[in-house]
């Protein structure tokens, strides 16, 4: 019956061979995406509880942050005032004040648990964490307290501020690094997932089903051809369809064996030569005499 099955043209088994490449990769699955990604590291918390969490420290950075912003501008612009009259540079210097004192203890804090890895940055950062904190509650001690030196609450309102917006900060701190790193080790999952599927379909033919895959979709192609032929083809046999399949595979291959019948006869050619040089003499065939 395979002698009944016309074979497939060149252009026909290129087809096929590169039909078996895509049904590899689609046997392989897809594309790694990185939404697939987005929550594959688990908090240690539910998302809610942290949400929770980073709402209400932002409504209590921004009620310190409030009272301490306000004395700070008022002793920052009034103590560059006295040096320099103008109400535009007081304005400025006001709003750096503000901006250097609290803006500076989160920058610091935050860059502290990112950039600290040596410990002469450690120090520094903390040092710059420290200024920003000292003059913070110079500001607010020094606007604050006149008058009110010997109530106990007046210190608390003027201290307190400074410190809660520091505080609040680490919480923050502590929140956003965690995002950070859930995110970074779902990056990394990714990145891991997306080289291995580059890895495993680089190349199709040396997948294990490759064989498997390549005789299915030489068959197709059979059938295909051959469509025509219907009762040669429902007479096939397992077989018959091997042997049909084995020859496609072995069609490019054709002009390969003159290349080696040739190195048979270089090989017999020196065999023959050696013979010679050992001082032996080929035998003469009654037929050549």
């Amino acid at each position: 019956m395979a002698l009944d099955i016309r074979p497939l043209t060149q252009e026909q088994r290129q087809a096929a061979r590169q039909a078996a490449r895509q049904a590899v990769v689609r046997s392989i699955g897809p594309r790694p995406a990185r939404e697939h990604f987005a929550h594959h590291t688990i908090s240690k918390y539910p998302s809610s509880v942290t949400r929770l969490i980073s709402i209400l420290c932002i409504i209590l950075l921004l009620a310190a942050f409030t009272p301490s912003a306000i004395r700070l501008y008022v002793i920052g612009s009034q103590t560059f005032g006295q040096a320099v009259s103008s109400s535009i540079a007081m304005t400025a210097v006001g709003l750096a004040t503000v901006l250097s004192a609290e803006v500076g203890q989160v920058v610091f804090s935050l860059a502290l648990a990112t950039l600290g890895t040596s410990r002469s940055s450690r120090r520094l950062l903390y040092l710059s964490m420290a200024i920003s904190t000292i003059l913070a509650l110079t500001g607010n001690i020094q606007i604050a307290l006149p008058g009110h030196t010997k109530s106990p609450f007046a210190w608390l309102e003027a201290v307190t501020p400074p410190l809660l917006v520091l505080s609040t900060a680490y919480v923050l701190k502590e929140q956003v690094l965690e995002t950070i790193e859930r995110r970074h080790a779902d990056e990394r999952a990714f990145q891991a997932a997306l080289a291995d599927w580059q890895a495993a379909t680089a190349d199709p033919e040396r997948h294990p089903n490759w064989p498997q895959v390549y005789a299915n979709a030489l068959r197709d192609a059979l059938i295909k051809a051959n469509s025509r032929r219907k009762e040669a083809l429902g007479d096939m046999t397992v077989d018959d369809w091997r042997t049909v399949v084995q020859r496609e595979m072995q069609a490019d291959l054709w002009y390969e064996e003159p290349e080696s019948h040739e190195e048979a006869i270089a090989v017999e050619h020196i065999d023959s030569d050696l013979f010679r040089r050992n001082g032996h003499r080929p035998k003469v065939s009654a037929s050549a005499v």
